[in-house]
Parts: structure tokens; C-alpha cells; sequence
């Protein structure tokens, strides 16, 4: 009797360790699956981030270059886009955008001028489009 009574509490205390051993698999398994989907999540989040800013950038760009070409040059063709811009850009780059219309804004532009000014403007896009 002394033998079976041994016998059971050792396959209970295996069936035991058995099921915590596996709730902590399991647990591990499911946290590990919770990080790369916040990961893929995270990822997918900044590649939209990449192409909304490719827009509107590109809108930006191309409502300032009409802006400055606008006889007499008008910087409000430009101030939807550069709202717009400004809203999905890095610090730096609303810094160098800021900067343009503030250039476009003056009496009397020069193109050379403004092509000086929109430069690191452009610097500052394609890093936000790289990283």
C-alpha cells in the first residue's frame, strides 16, 4: 500500500510540475508573441508616417516653387500645403519649412536666394524620409 501511495503523489507532483512548467512556456510564448506585434505595428506605423510626409512635402514643395514663380509672387498659393507639412514634420524640419515661407513672405526674392534658403529645406526632408 506504502508503494502505490508513492507511486500516485509521484505521477500527481509530475503532473503537477508538468502544467506549471507549461503555464510558464505558455506565458513566455505569449509575450514574446505580444512584443512582435507591437513591433510589426510599430513598424507599419512609421512606414505611413514616411509616405504621408513624402505628400506632403512634395505638395509643399511644389505650392512654394508656384508661389515664388507667381508674378508678383504670392506666398498664401502655399499656406494649405505648408499647414500641412508642418503638422506631419519632424522639429527640424518645421524649423526649415517656417523658414522658407518666412523667405517667401519678403517684397523682393531673388531665385538664387530662395533656391539658398529652400536647401537645407530639402536636407532636412530627406533625413525625415530616411531614418
Amino acid at each position: 500500500m506504502d508503494t502505490a501511495i508513492y507511486t500516485l503523489i509521484g505521477a500527481l507532483g509530475s503532473v503537477v510540475i508538468t502544467q506549471i512548467a507549461n503555464y510558464f512556456l505558455e506565458s513566455k510564448r505569449s509575450n514574446n508573441q505580444i512584443k512582435l506585434k507591437s513591433l510589426d505595428i510599430l513598424g507599419n506605423q512609421q512606414l505611413e508616417l514616411k509616405k504621408e510626409r513624402r505628400v506632403h512635402y512634395a505638395k509643399f514643395l511644389e505650392a512654394a516653387d508656384k508661389a515664388m514663380l507667381a508674378s508678383p509672387h504670392d506666398p498664401s498659393l502655399c499656406v494649405g500645403e505648408m499647414y500641412s507639412a508642418l503638422i506631419i514634420s519632424s522639429e527640424e524640419t518645421s524649423v526649415e519649412i517656417s523658414r522658407v515661407f518666412s523667405h517667401l513672405k519678403k517684397d523682393s526674392i531673388e531665385h538664387q536666394s530662395y533656391l539658398n534658403a529652400k536647401a537645407p529645406l530639402l536636407k532636412a526632408m530627406r533625413a525625415d524620409l530616411q531614418n
